[in-house]
C-alpha cells in the first residue's frame, strides 16, 4: 500500500489538526513543548535509525562489524569536513536532509523526482522563511559563530512561500493527479502548524511526526517482506542501537546542555550513513 493511502498518513493528519487547535487555543509554555518534543524524539525521533544494520547486505557477525566500521567512518569523515570547511558542511546537510525527507514521503528511489525534492525544500526552508532572523543564528553557530546577514524582508519571505506554494501544486498536478487531494492537506497541516509554533518546537514536531514515523513504517514493510520477520521482532531490533542512541544523546545533553547549533551537527552526523541505508532500502523495494 502507498504510504498516502495507509492509516498512518490518515493518522498523521489528524493528530497533527488535534495538536494545531490544542496549540492555537491554550497557552503551550516552553516546558511544556519540551516534554512533548522530547516524548516523540525519544519515541520515533532518535530510535527511527537504531535499525539501519539490518538492511545490510553480509547478516554474519563480521558483516555487522564491517556494517559499523563504515557507518562510524563515514560519520567521521562528515565530523572532519565540518571541521575544516563549515559552511560546505552545512550546504551537504541541507542537501542530503531534503532530498531524505521528499524520498520518504514520496517512496520514490530517484534523487530527482520534483515532488521529491520540493516537498524537502519546504519541511526546510519554510520554518526558516517565518523565524528569518533566528534560523540565521543558528546556521551561524554551526559554521563557527560567524555572522550571517541577509537582509530579506517579511514581505518578500511571504512572497517566496507564495510562489513556492503554487509550484509545489502544479507539480503535484503533474506528477501526482491522483493523490493530489491527500498530499495537498499534508502541505495545510503542516504549513499551519509551522505558522503556530516557533521555530526549534514547530520543526522537531514535523521531523518526528511526518518523517520519523513515516521511516518506521517503510522500514518495517521492508523487514517483513524481505526478512519474514514479525513486528515484535522488528521492535525488538530497534533496543540495542535506539537504547544506545538515547543514552549517547542523555548523556550528552548531561555535559554540554542543548546547545542548538552542536545538537544540529550532531543530527548531520547521524543522518549522513542513514540516508545512504534508506535510499537504498527504497530502490530495492520500489
Amino acid at each position: 500500500m502507498k504510504y498516502v493511502h495507509s492509516p498512518l498518513f490518515m493518522f498523521q493528519c489528524l493528530l497533527q489538526g488535534l495538536l494545531i487547535g490544542l496549540f492555537a487555543w491554550l497557552d503551550w509554555n516552553t516546558t511544556e513543548q519540551g516534554v512533548l518534543c522530547g516524548v516523540l524524539l525519544c519515541s520515533v525521533g532518535i530510535p527511527h535509525g537504531a535499525n539501519d544494520h539490518l538492511y545490510r547486505q553480509s547478516t554474519t557477525l563480521m558483516g555487522l562489524l564491517a556494517f559499523i566500521g563504515i557507518y562510524l567512518g563515514s560519520m567521521g569523515v562528515y565530523l572532519a569536513v565540518w571541521w575544516v570547511t563549515p559552511a560546505a558542511a552545512l550546504i551537504i546537510f541541507f542537501a542530503i536532509s531534503l532530498h531524505h525527507f521528499g524520498q520518504s514521503n514520496f517512496e520514490n528511489p530517484s534523487v530527482w523526482y520534483f515532488p521529491s525534492l520540493l516537498w524537502g525544500i519546504w519541511l526546510l526552508t519554510f520554518p526558516v522563511l517565518l523565524h528569518w532572523e533566528e534560523a540565521l543564528g543558528i546556521f551561524g553557530t554551526m559554521v563557527g559563530n560567524t555572522s550571517i546577514n541577509l537582509p530579506i524582508t517579511q514581505t518578500a519571505r511571504w512572497g517566496i512561500g507564495a510562489a513556492f506554494s503554487l509550484i509545489y501544486f502544479g507539480v503535484l498536478l503533474r506528477y501526482e493527479s491522483q493523490n493530489w487531494p491527500r498530499y495537498t492537506l499534508q502541505w495545510a497541516v503542516v504549513t499551519a502548524w509551522y505558522w503556530l509554533t516557533p521555530l526549534l518546537f514547530g520543526f522537531i514536531v514535523v521531523f518526528c511526526l511526518w518523517h520519523s514515523m513515516q521511516s518506521l513504517q517503510h522500514q518495517l514493510v521492508y523487514y517483513k517482506a524481505t526478512k519474514k520477520g514479525t513486528f515484535k521482532q522488528f521492535t525488538f531490533a530497534l533496543l540495542p542501537f535506539g537504547l544506545l542512541a538515547l543514552v549517547g544523546f542523555g548523556v550528552y545533553v548531561y555535559f554540554r546542555g542543548f546547545a542548538v547549533g552542536e545538537a544540529f551537527i550532531l543530527l548531520s552526523l547521524i543522518t549522513l550513513p542513514h540516508i545512504v541505508v534508506m535510499h537504498r532500502l527504497y530502490a530495492a523495494f520500489h
